[in-house]
C-alpha cells in the first residue's frame, strides 16, 4: 500500500456517528463494487484508525488504502459522497508516511448461526413445517452474539438489513492481496499509523 484517503465522519445533534456510519459504509462499499471488475478484484482496503475492539467502536473515520493513485481515483469517493457533504470531510489522495506501527487486516466475521427466531423461520420454510414445532428445536439452543464492532447494510438484492462485523488482527508483516468490496480482507493486510 502506498496510498490513502482519510474520510472523517461528522456527526452532529440531529445523526449520530452509528447512523452516519451506516451511510457512509453503504456508498463505500457501492463505490467499491462499481470500481472493481472482473478481471480485476478490488485492491482497495480500508481501516478504522479508531478502531477499539474493548469498546465496540469504530472511532469516526475510515481509512481507504491502494497500491497506486489511479485504483483510489477510480473508486470516485467524493462522487458517492455527494450527498453527505455536510457529515464527511475527505482528504485527498496522500502518500503513506514513511514511519508506520505496522500492519492490520481487518476482516469481516459472519455470524454463527443467528438468533433461534430466525434459525426456526429457516427451518419452517425449508421444511414445510409449521413455525412452532420449528422453534421447538431450537428452544434449548444457547443463542451466541458477537462482541465486534459493527455497521448495519442494507442489501442490494434482497433488502434485508444485517450487521457487518468488523475484526482486526495486528500482524508484524505486510502481506499483499485483494480486498472485498466492503474493503476488508482475511488475509491482506493495511499499515497502520
Amino acid at each position: 500500500m502506498k496510498h490513502y484517503i482519510d474520510v472523517t465522519l461528522l456527526p452532529n445533534e440531529e445523526i449520530d456517528l452509528y447512523f452516519l456510519w451506516e451511510k457512509v459504509y453503504q456508498q463505500v462499499h457501492l463505490a467499491l463494487v462499481e470500481a472493481q471488475n472482473i478481471k480485476h478484484p478490488s485492491k482497495v482496503g480500508v481501516s478504522f484508525p479508531g478502531y477499539d475492539k474493548e469498546r465496540l467502536h469504530l472511532g469516526n473515520k475510515l481509512r481507504l488504502f491502494s497500491s497506486s493513485k489511479e485504483e483510489l481515483e477510480a473508486v470516485n469517493i467524493n462522487k458517492w459522497f455527494s450527498r453527505l457533504n455536510d457529515y464527511v470531510h475527505i482528504t485527498s489522495i496522500k502518500n503513506i508516511p514513511k514511519k508506520i506501527e505496522g500492519y492490520a487486516c481487518f476482516k469481516r466475521v459472519k455470524p454463527s448461526g443467528g438468533s433461534n427466531v430466525r434459525l426456526a423461520k429457516r427451518k419452517a420454510k425449508r421444511e414445510n413445517i409449521n413455525y412452532k414445532k420449528a422453534f421447538t428445536y431450537y428452544e434449548s439452543r444457547k443463542e451466541k452474539h458477537s462482541r465486534l464492532p459493527f455497521i448495519y447494510i442494507n442489501s442490494q438484492s434482497s433488502g434485508e438489513r444485517y450487521p457487518l462485523l468488523i475484526d482486526c488482527l495486528i500482524l508484524e508483516k505486510e502481506q499483499q492481496g485483494v480486498f472485498s468490496t466492503y474493503g476488508l480482507s482475511s488475509q491482506s493486510t493495511v499499515p497502520i499509523f
